[in-house]
């Protein structure tokens, strides 16, 4: 029968069909081209705005620091206020006071300069000594008493009634004198108004010489001062105000010790400086020659000298306390500036000073330094006008200028470290500073770091602290260090049981049981992190702490139990093990269930015979010797090497022998192999454990150290359990979706499903299996509540697997809600969150590259 042209091939059906498909289809398959094609550039947009918003709020970090003048030229101040000893500028940077040597403490306009209180400490008393701590100022007079005074900012709000035409007028931001203070118009609306206060304190007798020097510092005791008399004699003392809540009257307190510092005495001492605890003080001559006496217990006593001139010749000419009283920032006349602190020996009891690093020299001598109150901003001013600011624990310059005041005699640095108030001879100078992340720079990211308290150089992640005024350490490496930890303890644990999982549920399980047990396992990918945290810090720690050997067992006995197992099973009858074979499974559950009971048990008896019956002991190195550790750590690579010595020359034995023997006395040869094989693996570890143990190499303090029970073996078994269902899934859909026919060809030619799994099937998976291995991996990197909750939390460099660490992800998680109020910090996290993204891209690019690699190779076979 002909057939007319369009008809479809086959039997006639009485409707003739169109090759063409029909406009709704077109529409739906075209709609649907550009809703993927849309969703996909989506996608990759999104992922590439998330990057660019990291980049774009990361990147003030590195931004130069700008020193900017607020006027033009110098202002002239109030009298003799270039004599001043010290300068203090207000919360909101709009007046400031000065101490002079003569006790007065002069209140000006800081944009003005104007006068706008005269202050008296002590009237009718010429001070011999005058300094100040913050709000407190400390005079020394001829009759060897000591008077200290509360200065203090006062603010309150004016009504609406108080304020005059002139103040209403006053646009915001502006301020303006009223009274004895200063009246500001915030951005609120209100006209904030503020005062000085000074407050004497009652006069405290020292001894009868001259006072020459004095400092003081506050405490949590109470008030601390030293000074040092004409004679020679140093005296501390411990000042107590205690209020009677009934009479009100207050009860001063004073106790304190003297000493006489005899020869030492004798130099021309220029400079008092005590600490932030009261215990330690240093006297300096001009030529750098230190003393310093330090409170060890029973009282002051002369605990060292040094010099702290740089070179012979040099002078110090100023010499200041950082932030918080620790570090000592010394200024020569050749321009340089050291930083300076105390280092502790091995008995931690040294008091030397140790200069840890020196600041870019000026162009004149060091005439002044000035400190921030809460960083580690130091201002240095120079003998030729010129100023500098820096931050001293990285080093960096944040800004340099010049200025007609002449040579500087006091800097100011306003608690928030936007303004600066230089007082030089020629009259005073004011600057605007913008360096809201001064504390951040390439070195202090990335690079050893020498803090305050540490014997050297290192690398510290410490972003907040009790005190504002301590020195923060924002080194990334911990950080970054702590994610690699997790990621490979990670990977250890989990990525061979999902491999070995995902070749035996598509090689060798049944497909129906494969239908059941593959949906179970991708339904663990769903566990919460916040779970599986919870469970690893309060169940599985604290397990793994009671019972750490016997956990140790388990790992390294269970795979032996379950090889044991698959050799027993080839000893059974030809005939009897094909109708069990639905047994096999049950059959290996059995054995790692029992051998996991063996080795649990026999956790005790190996913690006496490897450890010394203590292995916390034995950890910090109380007891035994690095051998056990050595034998510990070699166990499972011999193991793999002596596994694949027996399959690649012990398979021959088998061959030559196959001929000959019946099926019983090859399974019973080949468990005789196996065993062999596993006492020799026992042995040659034993042996070079005893090597190593003899070179002198523990793996105590690398690998193993102190326990601590949140740590990352912990972590390893946790996040193992979060990455394992990820790379079983990826990798048995690669592993399935080889074609059938390259499996069947392999049996047809005499492979067993061992041989088939590995040499056929395997080879070209490879690619999907090295692609589940990464999306694990990106998962372990980027893991934050299981770490967080089990790991410790704790920013150390250590590979001890016994040990805590912090991970980038977990570090957000921890001081994002608390940095978003803290703008310095809060870029620093962000930054943090940069460089796991970075890393997780890199990744993602190499397993695309090699997944690529693995396809072009496939194609070719």
């Amino acid at each position: 029968m002909s057939q007319t042209p369009g008809e479809p091939v086959g039997s006639f059906t009485g409707r003739r069909y169109s090759r063409k498909p029909r406009t709704s289809v077109m529409l739906a398959d075209r709609f649907a081209r550009r809703l993927i094609t849309t969703s996909g550039i989506g996608g990759i947009a999104a992922v590439s705005l998330v990057g660019l918003f990291l980049v774009w709020v990361s990147l003030p970090l590195l931004r130069p620091a700008r020193l900017e003048p607020e006027s033009a030229g110098v202002r002239a101040g109030a009298p003799d206020e270039t004599s001043a000893v010290a300068v203090r500028i207000d919360n909101y940077g709009t007046m400031s006071w000065s101490l002079l040597p003569d006790g007065r403490v002069l209140v000006q306009d800081l944009d003005s300069g104007a006068l706008l209180q005269r202050l008296t400490v002590a009237p009718g008393l010429v001070p011999t000594a005058a300094t100040s701590g913050g709000d407190r100022l400390v005079l020394g007079f001829a009759d060897g008493t000591m008077i200290t005074a509360a200065v203090e900012f006062e603010a309150d709000y004016l009504t609406e009634e108080a304020l005059t035409d002139e103040l209403r007028a006053m646009p915001v931001g502006a301020s303006r004198p009223w009274g004895a203070g200063l009246v500001a118009r915030t951005p609120e609306g209100q006209w904030r108004h503020q005062e000085v206060s000074l407050v004497v304190d009652p006069p405290v007798s020292l001894g009868p010489s001259p006072i020459a020097l004095v400092d003081v510092t506050i405490t949590t005791s109470g008030m601390m001062v030293a000074a040092l008399d004409s004679s020679a004699v140093f005296h501390q003392r411990l000042v107590t105000w205690k209020r009677n809540m009934l009479t009100g009257e207050t009860s001063v307190r004073v106790r304190g010790d003297d000493v006489a510092l005899g020869s030492d005495g004798t130099a021309a001492f220029t400079a008092l400086k005590l600490n932030d605890t009261g215990t330690f003080a240093l006297l300096v001559t001009d030529d750098g020659q230190l003393v310093s006496l330090a409170d060890e217990g029973a009282g002051f006593a002369v605990a060292g000298r040094q010099d702290l001139a740089p070179a012979s010749g040099v002078e110090v000419t100023a010499v200041t306390f950082l932030a918080g009283k620790v570090s000592l920032a010394v200024g020569d006349d050749r321009g340089g500036v050291g930083i300076w602190f105390p280092v502790a020996d091995a008995d931690g009891r040294s008091r030397e000073l140790v200069c840890v690093r020196r600041l870019a020299e000026g162009t004149a001598p060091v005439t002044a330094l000035g400190v921030s109150e809460r960083s580690r901003m130091l201002a240095v001013g120079y003998g030729d006008g010129s100023l500098q600011v820096f931050n001293a624990s990285s080093a960096r310059s944040l800004g340099r200028v010049s200025s007609d005041a002449g040579a500087v005699r006091q800097i100011g640095l306003s608690p928030r470290q936007d303004r600066l108030l230089a007082i030089g001879d020629a009259g005073r100078g004011l600057w605007r500073l913008d360096a809201p992340h001064a504390d951040i720079s390439p070195a202090m990211l990335l690079r050893p770091v020498w803090y305050e308290g540490y014997p050297e150089p290192a690398y510290v992640w410490q972003s907040s602290s009790a005190v504002d005024s301590a020195e923060p350490k924002l080194s990334l490496v911990p950080l970054v260090f702590g994610t690699l930890k997790a990621t490979v303890y990670t990977m250890i644990f989990g990525l061979p049981i999902a491999l070995l999982a995902a070749v035996y549920t598509s090689e060798f399980m049944p497909r129906a049981t494969r239908a059941r047990v593959k949906p179970v396992i991708e339904i663990m990918a769903s566990l919460p992190s916040v779970v599986l945290g919870f469970l690893a810090a309060l169940v599985v720690a604290p397990l793994v702490e009671a019972h750490v050997v016997g956990v140790l067992s388990v790992l390294l006995l269970g795979p032996f139990f379950v090889l044991l197992g698959a050799h027993l099973w080839q000893v059974l009858p030809r005939d009897v093990a094909p109708r069990l074979a639905n047994l096999r499974p049950l059959v290996v559950l059995f054995f790692l269930l029992a051998g996991a009971a063996l080795a649990w048990q026999a956790g005790p008896i190996v913690e006496s015979l490897l450890f010394a019956g203590d292995f916390k002991a034995w950890l910090e190195g109380r007891v035994g010797s690095g051998t056990s550790g050595w034998l510990v750590l070699l166990l499972t690579p011999i193991a793999l090497c002596m596994g694949w010595f027996n399959a690649r020359y012990g398979a021959g034995v088998l061959r030559g022998r196959g001929t000959g023997w019946r099926h019983r006395e090859l399974a019973l040869l080949d468990l005789a192999r196996f065993l062999v094989a596993a006492l020799a693996t026992v042995g040659l570890a034993l042996v070079l454990a005893w090597l190593a143990n003899a070179a002198g190499w523990d793996p105590r303090g690398a690998v193993f150290g102190t326990y601590v029970q949140r740590n990352a073996l912990v972590v390893g078994v946790a996040m193992g359990f979060a990455v394992i269902p990820l790379i079983y899934t990826i990798s048995e859909d690669a592993l399935v979706s080889v074609p059938d026919h390259l499996r069947a060809a392999s049996l047809g030619a005499g492979a067993s499903k061992w041989q088939t799994a590995v040499r056929v099937v395997i080879p070209p998976a490879m690619s999907g299996l090295f692609s589940a291995a990464m999306i694990g991996l990106g998962r372990a990197v980027g893991e934050t509540m299981i770490v967080l909750m089990a790991a410790g939390n704790t920013p150390i460099m250590e590979w001890n697997v016994f040990n805590g660490f912090r991970t980038l992800s977990a570090n957000l998680a921890v001081e994002l809600p608390e940095a978003v109020q803290n703008s310095t910090h809060y870029r620093t996290l962000f930054l943090a969150a940069l460089t796991l993204f970075t890393m997780t891209f890199i990744l993602n690019t190499v397993a695309e590259a090699v997944r690529l690699h693995f396809r072009r190779k496939t194609k070719q076979l």
